[in-house]
């Protein structure tokens, strides 16, 4: 446990100073109720004069309470004028509006806009510049931007526990693509989240670099991959459930297995290996989505095993 614990000081000495605290003062927005579901809109002070934007899912057709709690942290896409609205089903690709099955499954939902994503542009049509500004602004004060979306999802979670409905003890996180690797960082740093799931995207950060693709702005944190790599950022997750899913043929996974062995045998020294599971698949025409109904699906059936055990 003391290794542990100086691996994650040593993570936290790369990722820099968090940014200062302030008051949450929450607001609902907008209510409207929907058929099994009522879906509000939520504003909520990240740092001061800093607000995070997310929609909020809460089934109606069950007399459950407290609920379990999933964050659904929305994808990249290169499209940053979507974020949590394509994740309830209100713009993008319905195959990726995983938010609103979730809810009809039973579970409240939660997602937000990550920085620089829909409603926290500071600018609507810079695109990437916004996304640039953000990185390179934190660099300059010895920040990163890593730190920062790690930060913000720890404010929606204090936000989560604001409310009666959610169940403070089942509280989930599912992302795909950025959202996957918001997956492992968020489950390192955040105690109380209690299940993890990340789909698509989970190739490590070496693999990356060899194969020559682009790393997303968030993660390009100066001497990190002297500290860790993904395998090592999931087993801070340990004993904790994680899943981690894939298709066989996704250029942005292509070692995903490795990432889960490495990442195993973290688990199994601890006792606990039955606690991470790496769904890989074929994912059969070129044509179907990334986040196929097969994926999601099972990612469902999986959390339901953690979250919702009677």
């Amino acid at each position: 446990m003391l290794h542990r614990d100086a691996y994650t000081e040593s993570l936290k000495s790369v990722l820099g100073a968090p940014p200062d605290m302030s008051e949450l003062e929450p607001e609902v927005l907008e209510r409207e109720n929907l058929t099994n579901y009522r879906r509000e809109k939520i504003r909520y002070q990240c740092h001061p004069n800093d607000w995070g934007y997310a929609y909020l899912l809460i089934p109606t057709n069950t007399h459950e309470s407290p609920m379990p709690v999933i964050y659904a942290h929305h994808r990249h896409n290169r499209d940053w004028s979507v974020g949590k609205s394509e994740v309830v089903g209100l713009k993008g690709d319905p195959e990726e509006a995983f938010g609103v099955e979730l809810v009809e499954r039973g579970y409240i939902v939660f997602a937000p806009d990550a920085i620089a994503f829909e409603e926290r542009r500071p600018d609507e049509e810079a695109g990437a510049e916004n996304n640039f500004r953000e990185l390179a602004n934190r660099l300059l004060r010895g920040e990163t931007l890593l730190k920062k979306v790690i930060w913000d999802v720890s404010r929606g979670i204090d936000y989560l526990l604001t409310r009666d409905e959610i169940d403070p003890q089942r509280i989930g996180f599912l992302g795909h693509g950025y959202g996957a690797k918001m997956a492992m960082w968020s489950m390192a740093f955040d105690e109380r989240i209690s299940v993890g799931a990340a789909h698509g995207g989970i190739s490590s950060m070496h693999q990356v670099l060899r194969l020559g693709h682009t790393i997303q702005y968030e993660f390009s944190v100066p001497r990190l991959l002297q500290v860790a790599d993904y395998d090592r950022i999931i087993s801070l997750a340990a004993p904790r459930p994680f899943l981690l899913s894939a298709a066989a043929q996704d250029p942005d996974s292509t070692d995903a297995r490795e990432v889960y062995e490495k990442a195993m045998r973290i688990y199994a020294r601890m006792g606990v290996a039955e606690r991470i599971t790496l769904y890989h698949y074929q994912h059969g025409n070129i044509d179907d989505p990334w986040f196929t109904r097969q994926a999601r699906h099972r990612i469902y059936e999986w959390l339901d095993n953690w979250l919702k055990p009677y």
